[in-house]
């Protein structure tokens, strides 16, 4: 995972998304209970086709998509927020069920590497980075 201070963590219970960026040893609490911090490094490549946030750089934006083959977006198997960030900025997007695994960013700093997440409901945590 990309370790500029940055974490994800998640409700097990009520689904709600925490970032932690200014100090990375608080654990956050929702629900009565600590959240569980999201980690993209227990994956290997298998699935990665459907799964690896993928980062284009255009002149006025960054887009990134979930997937060489888009992952699926149905009820019981989708993508439920792509996140980037610059390793100073971090701007998060949630998906509907019918929206494609898609995103649109504004344009951040290129000089260093952008760091993109994308979340599967099912197979947890995914990063990239360009």
């Amino acid at each position: 995972m990309y370790n500029e201070g940055i974490k994800f963590y998640r409700c097990n219970t009520c689904g709600n998304l925490f970032l932690v960026m200014v100090d990375p040893a608080v654990r956050p609490t929702c629900c009565g209970a600590e959240m569980d911090m999201l980690d993209s490094r227990h994956h290997t490549h298998e699935g990665s086709e459907k799964h690896l946030p993928i980062i284009e750089v255009n002149e006025n934006y960054i887009s990134v998509k979930v997937g060489l083959q888009l992952h699926p977006m149905d009820a019981q198997h989708r993508i439920e927020w792509i996140a980037l960030t610059d390793g100073t900025r971090v701007e998060v997007q949630k998906l509907g069920l019918t929206t494609p695994p898609i995103a649109k960013f504004s344009k951040m700093s290129t000089d260093g590497k952008i760091h993109a997440y994308a979340f599967c409901n099912i197979h947890g945590l995914w990063e990239s980075e360009k």
